[in-house]
Protein backbone atom coordinates (compact mmCIF):
# COMPACT_ATOMS: atom_id res chain seq x y z
CA UNK A 1 0.00 0.00 0.00
CA UNK A 2 0.73 3.12 -0.17
CA UNK A 3 1.00 6.01 1.41
CA UNK A 4 -0.93 9.02 1.08
CA UNK A 5 0.40 12.46 1.38
CA UNK A 6 -0.89 15.26 2.87
CA UNK A 7 0.14 18.81 1.48
CA UNK A 8 2.38 20.56 4.10
CA UNK A 9 0.24 22.88 6.68
CA UNK A 10 2.17 25.61 5.99
CA UNK A 11 0.72 26.22 2.54
CA UNK A 12 -2.98 25.98 3.54
CA UNK A 13 -2.11 29.30 5.51
CA UNK A 14 0.08 31.29 3.60
CA UNK A 15 -2.54 33.55 2.50
CA UNK A 16 -3.71 34.56 6.06
CA UNK A 17 -2.67 37.52 7.30
CA UNK A 18 0.53 37.91 9.61
CA UNK A 19 -0.75 40.26 12.30
CA UNK A 20 -4.03 41.47 13.35
CA UNK A 21 -5.02 44.94 13.46
CA UNK A 22 -3.93 47.29 16.02
CA UNK A 23 -6.05 48.23 18.85
CA UNK A 24 -5.60 51.58 20.31
CA UNK A 25 -3.48 51.47 23.45
CA UNK A 26 -6.46 53.23 25.93
CA UNK A 27 -9.30 50.74 25.31
CA UNK A 28 -12.41 52.67 26.88
CA UNK A 29 -12.50 51.21 30.14
CA UNK A 30 -15.73 48.98 30.85
CA UNK A 31 -18.73 50.85 32.95
CA UNK A 32 -20.02 48.47 35.70
CA UNK A 33 -23.10 49.29 36.95
CA UNK A 34 -23.72 51.06 40.11
CA UNK A 35 -24.77 48.76 43.04
CA UNK A 36 -28.34 49.95 44.05
CA UNK A 37 -28.01 52.12 46.77
CA UNK A 38 -29.59 50.35 49.91
CA UNK A 39 -31.46 52.29 52.53
CA UNK A 40 -29.29 52.45 55.96
CA UNK A 41 -32.00 50.12 58.03
CA UNK A 42 -30.56 51.64 61.28
CA UNK A 43 -31.46 54.57 60.37
CA UNK A 44 -35.14 54.31 59.26
CA UNK A 45 -37.79 55.68 61.47
CA UNK A 46 -41.26 54.09 60.93
CA UNK A 47 -44.28 56.13 60.19
CA UNK A 48 -45.97 58.13 63.10
CA UNK A 49 -48.94 56.71 64.24
CA UNK A 50 -50.38 59.18 65.81
CA UNK A 51 -49.62 62.95 66.37
CA UNK A 52 -48.63 64.54 69.90
CA UNK A 53 -51.43 66.66 71.41
CA UNK A 54 -49.25 69.29 72.46
CA UNK A 55 -47.45 69.35 68.49
CA UNK A 56 -50.83 69.96 67.43
CA UNK A 57 -52.17 72.58 70.07
CA UNK A 58 -54.96 70.29 70.79
CA UNK A 59 -57.58 71.67 73.39
CA UNK A 60 -60.94 70.30 74.60
CA UNK A 61 -63.93 72.76 74.79
CA UNK A 62 -67.26 72.24 76.19
CA UNK A 63 -70.15 72.20 73.22
CA UNK A 64 -72.42 74.03 75.47
CA UNK A 65 -72.76 77.83 74.19
CA UNK A 66 -70.04 77.23 70.93
CA UNK A 67 -69.67 80.24 69.06
CA UNK A 68 -67.78 79.47 65.97
CA UNK A 69 -64.81 82.03 66.41
CA UNK A 70 -63.63 84.41 63.20
CA UNK A 71 -61.52 82.39 60.97
CA UNK A 72 -60.33 79.09 59.73
CA UNK A 73 -57.34 78.73 62.00
CA UNK A 74 -58.51 75.53 64.07
CA UNK A 75 -60.46 72.69 62.84
CA UNK A 76 -63.01 70.59 65.26
CA UNK A 77 -63.90 66.68 66.13
CA UNK A 78 -67.17 66.15 68.00
CA UNK A 79 -67.16 63.46 70.28
CA UNK A 80 -68.56 61.97 73.51
CA UNK A 81 -66.42 63.86 76.39
CA UNK A 82 -64.14 60.91 77.40
CA UNK A 83 -62.56 60.59 74.37
CA UNK A 84 -61.87 64.12 73.39
CA UNK A 85 -60.30 64.04 76.71
CA UNK A 86 -58.06 61.35 75.92
CA UNK A 87 -57.45 63.17 72.35
CA UNK A 88 -56.50 66.15 74.29
CA UNK A 89 -54.14 63.95 76.51
CA UNK A 90 -52.69 61.68 74.59
CA UNK A 91 -52.47 62.23 70.99
CA UNK A 92 -54.38 62.20 67.54
CA UNK A 93 -54.31 58.63 66.32
CA UNK A 94 -53.78 58.69 62.28
CA UNK A 95 -55.21 55.30 61.64
CA UNK A 96 -58.92 55.70 63.54
CA UNK A 97 -59.95 57.87 60.52
CA UNK A 98 -60.71 61.31 62.82
CA UNK A 99 -63.26 63.77 61.34
CA UNK A 100 -62.52 67.08 61.48
CA UNK A 101 -65.11 70.16 60.67
CA UNK A 102 -65.01 73.83 60.51
CA UNK A 103 -66.22 76.11 63.16
CA UNK A 104 -69.23 77.28 61.05
CA UNK A 105 -69.98 73.50 60.21
CA UNK A 106 -69.24 72.14 63.81
CA UNK A 107 -72.29 75.28 64.93
CA UNK A 108 -74.37 73.00 62.23
CA UNK A 109 -73.79 70.06 63.56
CA UNK A 110 -74.36 70.88 66.91
CA UNK A 111 -77.79 72.56 66.30
CA UNK A 112 -78.60 69.19 65.82
CA UNK A 113 -77.24 67.00 68.61
CA UNK A 114 -79.64 66.87 71.53
CA UNK A 115 -77.48 65.60 74.19
CA UNK A 116 -74.49 67.81 73.95
CA UNK A 117 -73.51 67.89 77.97
CA UNK A 118 -72.33 64.25 77.56
CA UNK A 119 -69.90 65.78 74.47
CA UNK A 120 -66.54 67.21 73.92
CA UNK A 121 -65.16 68.90 71.50
CA UNK A 122 -61.53 68.82 70.08
CA UNK A 123 -59.85 71.82 68.90
CA UNK A 124 -56.60 71.32 67.01
CA UNK A 125 -54.89 74.04 64.87
CA UNK A 126 -55.17 73.04 60.83
CA UNK A 127 -52.21 74.24 59.86
CA UNK A 128 -50.48 71.77 62.00
CA UNK A 129 -52.39 68.62 61.35
CA UNK A 130 -52.77 69.89 57.30
CA UNK A 131 -50.59 67.53 55.88
CA UNK A 132 -52.33 63.92 57.32
CA UNK A 133 -56.23 65.81 56.36
CA UNK A 134 -57.67 64.89 53.39
CA UNK A 135 -60.83 66.89 52.42
CA UNK A 136 -64.28 65.01 52.11
CA UNK A 137 -67.80 65.27 52.22
CA UNK A 138 -70.33 63.57 54.71
CA UNK A 139 -74.41 64.58 54.49
CA UNK A 140 -73.95 67.36 51.64
CA UNK A 141 -71.54 69.39 53.63
CA UNK A 142 -67.67 69.53 53.60
CA UNK A 143 -65.24 68.12 56.26
CA UNK A 144 -61.34 66.51 56.39
CA UNK A 145 -60.53 63.28 57.35
CA UNK A 146 -57.23 62.67 59.54
CA UNK A 147 -55.44 60.02 58.23
CA UNK A 148 -52.33 58.12 58.38
CA UNK A 149 -50.22 59.08 55.00
CA UNK A 150 -49.16 63.01 54.68
CA UNK A 151 -51.13 64.16 51.55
Amino acid sequence: MGRRRFPSSASLFEHLPKSRRERPETAPARRSAAPPEQPDLLGWTPPPTQLAAADVEASFLSPVGFRPPAGEAFVYHLTDAATARSFVDEGLPLADGLMFRTAAHLAEDLAHVSAVDDMGVVRVRRRLIQPWLTADRQEGRPCYVLGPEPS
